[in-house]
């Protein structure tokens, strides 16, 4: 199996490029835009303490957020490379995640206020399909991607996109704000998710019109076989492997923020008002930090930049246990947003420069798979030794420390692989 680290340039025709260019930009504008009105990150955890106070429903959620967009990925890439054209699957499965959101709307209206456990029960299973659905969709939009925009595009791409739909989303964050204090449960929190679902499915339109040049051909495998042929990528590339090592132990960083805006709350520090605003800081953040780390990014490599910003969520952690007013905490939501703006892209621009035209599906999947199980187990079990005392909150994120502490580490011994060829030391 050749493992070349660098892929080729997209052969994209010039008199369609402007336009595939303008249907990545505006999705990668409007997903920050439109996920803000129901946020994993801010507005879920608050929705959920509305409903109840039991810690584990937060902790499920997390876990559904971080892991079911890994874990189908192995198995949806064994068909997707054997796709020419992957336009049309990707625009499908796009547009049944945001039906997902679009279901929420009925079933709080109907049962958020009389049967709350039903409701945050059809609220999981919801939100399990629209993570499935993005999960499924995950290796082709990733392939789609690479395909029209050039490798040294790509980090200042997302990182304007980044930056206006960062800057949008704060005009949503207040927009959220009005609604969750003007309104009153259910249909406050419907008013969000109607509102990010219209968003959403505009702007992801554009996608089903790109001018896609086909992939080369694949020979069909069986599944068996297929997942032989990608475990043998993780031992024969050790480069990949560390990578990998690292990006398990990065897991650590969705258990930080699946439980801040619960802990702020819980210890009285924030109210359910408070939390669009937790948003907006958080998009200030981000919008400050894409266009800069995906800048540095092209010019100085990923992995710099994910060690980096991984090293400083380390300090931000030990801000956060020791932090007491509401003021400290706008101030943390901003510095999430910067240094996750700093981690998450790059992470996936990275993992496309390991692989090479044709086969960045079974790289992406790799990835995504070996890190599943520890983005689904760890917020679960975090969610449970916070439900047993609500002091532990502090243990859990000294922990995640630790984790990812561990990350740097394995990332330290990751070559950039753009510059690094296999068999090179």
């Amino acid at each position: 199996m050749n493992l070349q680290s660098n892929p080729e340039e997209p052969p994209v025709p010039t008199y369609r490029h402007r336009f595939n260019y303008f249907a990545c930009f505006i999705d990668a504008v409007g997903f920050p835009f439109g996920s803000c009105f129901f946020s994993p990150i801010t507005i879920l955890p608050a929705f959920i303490k509305k409903m109840s106070a039991n810690s584990v429903w937060i902790g499920l959620t997390n876990a559904i957020h971080s892991s079911f967009f890994f874990l189908p990925q192995l198995l949806a890439a064994s068909w997707i490379e054997r796709m020419p054209i992957k336009r049309g699957y990707v625009l499908t499965l796009a547009l049944i995640e945001r039906f997902a959101i679009l279901v929420l709307v009925p079933q709080i209206l109907l049962f958020g206020r009389t049967s709350p456990n039903l409701s945050l029960t059809l609220f999981s299973l919801t939100f399990a399909i629209f993570m499935l659905s993005m999960g499924f969709n995950g290796p082709a939009y990733f392939d789609l991607v690479a395909k029209v925009i050039p490798v040294t595009r790509r980090g200042t791409m997302y990182g304007m996109a980044g930056a206006i739909g960062g800057l949008l989303s704060i005009f949503g964050a207040w927009m959220a704000k009005d609604f969750l204090v003007r309104y009153e449960f259910p249909i406050n929190f419907s008013l969000c998710f109607l509102l990010g679902f219209i968003i959403l499915t505009i702007t992801v339109l554009p996608l089903g019109f790109i001018d896609e040049p086909p992939s080369p051909p694949s020979q069909p495998k069986r599944l068996r076989r297929y997942f032989w042929d990608a475990i043998s990528i993780l031992k024969e590339d050790w480069n990949f492997r560390y990578y990998v090592y690292s990006q398990i132990f990065l897991s650590a960083f969705g258990v930080v923020l699946g439980f801040l805006t619960a802990y702020t709350i819980d210890k009285m520090i924030a109210t359910e008002s408070d939390v669009p605003v937790f948003t907006a800081a958080l998009m200030i953040g981000r919008t400050m930090g894409q266009p800069f780390w995906g800048y540095v990014a092209d010019k100085r490599g990923n992995r710099l930049v994910i060690l980096v910003n991984t090293k400083l969520t380390c300090l931000m952690i030990l801000w956060v246990v020791t932090a007491d007013s509401i003021t400290i905490f706008y101030g943390i939501f901003a510095l999430i947003g910067f240094l996750h703006s700093g981690i998450d892209i790059p992470s996936f621009n990275m993992t496309m420069e390991f692989s090479q035209v044709g086969n960045l599906p079974t790289y992406t999947a790799l990835r995504s798979s070996a890190v599943a199980p520890f983005r689904a187990v760890l917020p679960l079990l975090s969610g449970l030794i916070i439900e047993m005392n609500k002091d532990r909150y502090t243990h859990v994120f000294l922990s995640c420390i630790l984790l990812l502490l561990l990350s740097c580490y394995s990332l330290w011994k990751v070559k950039e692989p753009r510059y690094h060829s296999k068999g090179q030391t």
